[in-house]
């Protein structure tokens, strides 16, 4: 099984660097192009895009005029479980920072991620993707949890030591 996580985390590294060289047409070449119906959910999208060209106008919508300045994508904490000789499903993390063109500032965050992988000759390609965001409440705790002022552990503890 060892050998099994390393291969698919050669996959994401690759997926990766494809990712963040902005050369997103290529993303494909990590793909099952014999699958006649990738499934690709994106944590910012609406709906599921089926089929290669959904996929394919979801990486590249207006080819030479992309509204995205630039994007940087970090795959992270693989869980990969094979579920049968020439099929893999992978869990993990994504971390997402970019920035659109024009006058507004970057954002980054974090999604978990579930793909599903075939064995080709190749290597092991994608089948289907989906990027999961945290739910509103729990993204917002972790906002909050992250602006939390660097003195106040040293408040919190003094206050819980005077009671």
């Amino acid at each position: 099984m060892a050998e099994l996580q390393k291969e698919i985390e050669a996959v994401f590294s690759a997926y990766e660097d494809i990712w963040n060289s902005q050369d997103l047409a290529r993303l494909k070449e990590l793909w099952d192009d014999e699958d006649p119906k990738p499934f690709y959910l994106a944590e910012e999208q609406d709906d599921w895009k089926f089929g290669w060209p959904a996929v394919e106008r979801y990486w590249v919508p207006n080819p030479g005029k992309s509204a995205l300045e630039s994007i940087m994508m970090a795959y992270r904490d693989f869980q990969v479980k094979q579920v049968a000789p020439d099929i893999a499903i992978c869990a993990c993390w994504v971390r997402h920072d970019m920035k659109m063109r024009g006058p507004w500032k970057a954002t980054g965050g974090d999604a978990r991620v579930m793909s599903v992988f075939r064995k080709k000759p190749e290597g092991w390609r994608f089948i289907a993707y989906a990027e999961g965001p945290m739910s509103p409440v729990l993204y917002m705790h972790k906002l909050y949890e992250m602006n939390v002022s660097p003195e106040f552990e040293e408040f919190n503890q003094r206050a819980r030591t005077a009671k």
